[in-house]
């Protein structure tokens, strides 16, 4: 199915003075991609430490835009927007001037997820009927091929690192698929799977009497090697996954991959507020990263700096700082009039 996309130029606008930039203490090394809300509206902003001034508005508040992601290449990012019940997915060239939004009929963009190699996107559309199905689209050939066909709501996850699987749900069961092949694997049952950079694992979570509780599945890319091999498969599964936390209360957030799929980030309201903490895979070892009585979330690592760039409320509104992946080095990089959400760097 071959669905074209609409090309448009835009004009971004500048921001003077409702935005600061913490220029001599924080070091940017690569741009920023940002939801900013207004009145409970979000719009793009974009973060460009070396132009002069530093950010500009890609979208405006008439339509409501947010879950900014960058490709991997950091060539292009992407972004949903809603307007006139219609909820569609635009990308850009990483300067913000050149849009393009796809045009299709087969629903609601629900989300979606940049290919590693940055040539393709999965994309989550919802139906009018609440079910929903995720497509592959190439951004070369624009070609959408569906990668689900359920009548049930299909939630997506991610890329393997090799650009080989997708990982989503199917209401609440985890499944792989190769999105340009015939199989696909059920794997466990969960929520929001997330695979890790280095191939090993899938981190996904599971609720139980209000707790959301984050696991691991372990050795994903034996079970891989051998799919065919039913009696290979079924003993992998048997005792791979695990548990990050053997305390029942503690209630996370969100979580994101770091040090190449060896650590987990993860954010916790388990102290009374949203806090960042640091799990390490090999020695299960957890550690708190931020201290104080705010909530900090919306975590983005950076491999490239080993580093995290956070939203905090240590001002009243949430805004973006920045530390090491070791929790040291807290610094704020920006401030607003309004409040920072999702992040990509």
């Amino acid at each position: 199915m071959k669905k074209r996309i609409k090309k448009i130029n835009i004009l971004t606008f500048f921001i003077f003075g409702s935005i600061f930039f913490y220029s001599c203490g924080a070091e940017i090394n690569e741009h920023i991609i940002a939801e900013e809300e207004v009145e409970n509206i979000s719009r793009i902003v974009l973060i460009q430490k070396e132009s002069n001034p530093a950010f500009s508005y890609i979208t405006d508040l008439s339509i409501n835009s947010y879950n900014p992601n960058w490709s991997p290449n950091k060539e292009y990012f992407a972004f949903i927007s809603e307007k006139n019940n219609s909820k569609d997915l635009w990308i850009s060239d990483n300067q913000g001037i050149n849009l393009s939004i796809l045009n299709n009929n087969l629903g609601y963009v629900e989300d979606y997820h940049w290919s590693p190699n940055s040539k393709e996107i999965a994309i989550e559309f919802e139906y009018q009927n609440n079910s929903s199905n995720i497509y592959l689209y190439n951004l070369e050939s624009e070609n959408l091929l569906p990668i689900t066909r359920s009548d049930k709501k299909a939630s997506l996850g991610s890329w393997s690192p090799d650009n080989k699987w997708i990982v989503y749900t199917i209401e609440n069961s985890i499944y792989v698929s190769n999105p340009k092949g015939v199989n696909e694997i059920y794997i466990t049952e969960g929520q929001n799977p997330y695979w890790s950079p280095n191939g090993e694992y899938i981190l996904f979570s599971r609720i139980n009497n209000a707790i959301n509780s984050l696991y691991i599945f372990e050795d994903v890319d034996k079970i891989l090697k051998n799919v065919g091999n039913q009696k290979d498969e079924m003993e992998l599964k048997k005792n791979n996954v695990k548990k990050i936390h053997t305390n029942e209360s503690i209630n996370i957030i969100e979580a994101e991959w770091a040090f190449g799929g060896n650590k987990i980030l993860y954010v916790s309201d388990s102290s009374g507020n949203n806090e960042i903490y640091i799990h390490e895979i090999r020695n299960k070892k957890n550690s708190r990263l931020t201290n104080n009585e705010v909530d900090e979330k919306n975590i983005s690592w950076s491999e490239r700096n080993k580093s995290i760039i956070f939203t905090s409320n240590a001002h009243g509104r949430a805004d973006i700082y920045k530390m090491k992946g070791d929790g040291s080095n807290q610094e704020i990089i920006l401030n607003s009039n309004e409040n920072f959400k999702r992040l990509d760097w």
